[in-house]
């Protein structure tokens, strides 16, 4: 296992929406939400045949998904 460190602002915002899940905490969450956005990257890439996303990709998907400020 890795840790991982997050802002206080990101963990509180994650905490308002842990609530409404039935997910165990931060960590359980954080750990859905990156499994999810590294699956779509995933198909995505054999989809178009690429091998990575970059940067901006993944920002941009974890704005999409309210977990990065624009």
């Amino acid at each position: 296992m890795t840790d991982v460190t997050l802002s206080e602002d990101l963990v509180e915002r994650i905490e308002r929406r842990v609530e409404h899940t039935d997910l165990e905490g931060v960590d359980d969450y954080a750990e859905f939400v990156l499994s999810e956005v590294l699956a779509r990257i995933e198909h995505d890439a054999e989809e178009t045949g690429e091998e990575t996303a970059s940067r901006e990709e993944v920002q941009s998907r974890l704005q999409s998904l309210g977990y990065l400020e624009e």
